[in-house]
């Protein structure tokens, strides 16, 4: 069986209160883990097992970085425990699952051992003990152990790689569940049968060192480092951030760019001809990387304005980003999806950011969009993906009928 566990974005406290349509969620957290000592009824493995397969970005002292960055593994027996290292945030919420069940959510801290899988979870029903079961988690870990008469296994991988490249609005910053929310996230997990790296960071810039006063480092400079640009990475790295070694890992099929949503704020304002020579050198970039991917550049949505009695969208960069799948159209790799139309005025939060159903309508459109164009099969046929929405119309009686005539 396989195991899953992955870090949202933002550290959560376990006294959060997530809304439902105005309504406190009672149990928005389900899942959570008791801590453990691991004692000699235990088998451990460190970090560096070759076992533990890590998803997303991490550091040579497997810190994870970026946006819901995980492990993922296969193991036997009943129980699982995992060691969180001290670069773990105090009380940060991870999402875990068992194969393709629901997710679940733990708060944990550093230097901490958790119990995430023990004898009689429902998780385990229906499988034996000498089962291989698969367990995902995405934070930065310190080791896993398991019972002493089981192992860890290595998880199959899909064939498959994606890449997005983002910054809030990919990460999913104020979405429910931060990553887990994200479009980015539902995009990559939906399509089913590919592993994904969400590169996005609240904030972050295309353009380098010209946003928030001129310190700021951008996508074009960071995008080639293992860490993001939050004060975690700074206070760890300081202005040297350690590389991401590109052929250490598999290179991605498919990259989907969605980035200038800050470089347009007030604060920046940075120039037509700025960002569109970055974006320029970010597809150069990617390409000169990965010369067998095929890129997507998203249009930005922006945001809607009052007009008259209704609501106009307003867009950001619209010409430059086209000008820039213009500048590489006839090399045939790069791509352009419009998201103009797929978001409403009340699609977007009062924060400037989707909402949960708005990132869902975008990964949905641009599932679709890249089944069409590419030919890529949907392979997300019974697994969860976007967690906890059973709350929409999930009472077959919740609108009352006023017709009492026969139907026809």
């Amino acid at each position: 069986m396989r195991f899953s566990l992955l870090s949202l974005a933002w550290a959560f406290q376990a006294t959060a209160t997530i809304l439902e349509n105005g309504q406190e969620r009672l149990n928005p957290y389900p899942g959570q883990a008791e801590e453990v000592s691991v004692d000699d009824s235990w088998k451990s493995y460190g970090a560096d097992a070759s076992e533990i397969s890590y998803k997303g970005r991490w550091d040579s002292s497997y810190t994870s970085w970026w946006s819901v960055p995980g492990v993922k593994f296969g193991f036997t027996g009943d129980k699982l425990a995992v060691s969180f290292g001290d670069n773990t945030s105090k009380d940060v919420l991870v999402a875990y699952r068992i194969g393709g069940l629901d997710w679940e959510f733990s708060n944990v801290t550093a230097n901490s051992a958790y119990q995430f899988v023990k004898p009689g979870s429902s998780a385990l029903n229906e499988t034996e003990y000498t089962d291989d079961k698969t367990f995902e988690l995405r934070v930065q870990i310190d080791g896993v152990s398991v019972a002493s008469d089981a192992r860890l296994v290595k998880a199959a991988e899909f064939n498959r790689t994606v890449e997005i490249i983002g910054d809030s609005l990919a990460s999913g910053q104020y979405a429910t569940y931060e990553g887990l929310a994200s479009w980015g996230f539902n995009f990559a997990a939906g399509l089913g049968n590919a592993e994904y790296t969400i590169t996005a960071y609240p904030g972050i810039c295309l353009v380098d060192k010209q946003c928030y006063g001129g310190d700021a480092r951008g996508m074009t400079y960071q995008w080639s480092r293992a860490s993001d640009v939050g004060d975690r990475a700074n206070a760890a790295f300081g202005d040297e951030p350690e590389a991401w070694n590109f052929t250490a890992h598999r290179a991605a099929d498919l990259v989907i760019i969605n980035l200038g949503t800050n470089d347009a704020r007030t604060v920046n304002n940075i120039p037509s001809d700025d960002y569109y020579q970055s974006y320029v050198k970010m597809v150069e970039n990617v390409h000169g990387v990965w010369p067998d991917a095929q890129i997507v550049l998203m249009s930005l949505w922006g945001n809607f304005v009052k007009s008259g009695s209704t609501w106009m969208q307003k867009t950001i960069y619209e010409s430059e980003v086209q000008k820039v799948y213009q500048h590489f159209e006839k090399d045939g790799y790069v791509h352009y999806f419009d998201t103009k139309g797929i978001l409403q005025h009340n699609d977007i939060s009062p924060g400037g950011h989707p909402t949960d159903f708005g990132h869902l309508k975008i990964a949905s459109h641009l599932m679709q969009w890249t089944k069409i164009k590419l030919g890529w099969e949907f392979g997300a046929t019974g697994p969860e993906v976007q967690h906890d929405t059973t709350y929409w119309n999930n009472q077959d009686s919740y609108k009352r009928s006023v017709f009492s005539g026969p139907f026809i």
